[in-house]
């Protein structure tokens, strides 16, 4: 029993050693507060999509992204804030343009 016992609090320590630690971050509280969801499960693609129906969370975002990558880390890109930017590029890139049609037919 003393044995269980001891494996049981070993893995939890485990588990709880491999949790990251995320500082509360001005873009992933913009994106979850417009209902992007939990941004650790979300893939960049995902993240993307749902940021293309979004145009004014984008226009948010962008600057906070662009200011927040220029002293980033190398490995920034792979936090939820850098996912979050990386989606918000794609989704500027790819994003449903607003052009207005002037009427006249080619």
């Amino acid at each position: 029993m003393k044995t269980v016992c001891v494996f049981v609090v070993g893995a939890g320590l485990a588990i709880l050693a491999g949790c990251r630690h995320a500082e509360p971050s001005p873009i992933v509280t913009a994106f979850q507060n417009a209902g992007g969801g939990d941004v650790g499960h979300a893939t960049p693609g995902s993240i993307s999509a749902f940021l293309a129906k979004r145009e004014d969370l984008r226009k948010q975002l962008t600057p906070l992204c662009k200011q927040r990558q220029v002293g980033a880390p190398a490995d920034w890109a792979t936090t939820d804030e850098g996912k979050v930017c990386a989606g918000n590029a794609s989704a500027n890139f790819f994003g449903k343009p607003t052009l207005k049609s002037d009427g006249v037919a080619f």
